[in-house]
């Protein structure tokens, strides 16, 4: 599933802690597509192997990115 957003500042309201899941080592990180404790990238190979976030950013591209899972994913809220 892939969400859109109007613009960064839409991406950012929703997940305003800027933390990050890796989708390797699972550790909580600040960083959306590398993580600096096993070296695993977002955007490498294997992608986020489906533990990651998929999104729009229309004002920017209408490319999907996908990056690390942000933290209010995993607590619920949203």
């Amino acid at each position: 599933m892939c969400e859109r957003f109007k613009s960064e500042r839409d991406f950012n309201n929703k997940f305003p802690s800027g933390f990050y899941i890796c989708a390797y080592c699972e550790k909580i990180i600040t960083d959306k597509k590398l993580c600096p404790y096993c070296g695993f990238r977002a955007d490498g190979l294997l992608k986020t192997m489906g533990k990651g976030y998929k999104f729009i950013i229309e004002e920017i591209s209408d490319e999907v990115q996908e990056i690390f899972k942000p933290i209010e994913r995993n607590s619920g809220r949203t």
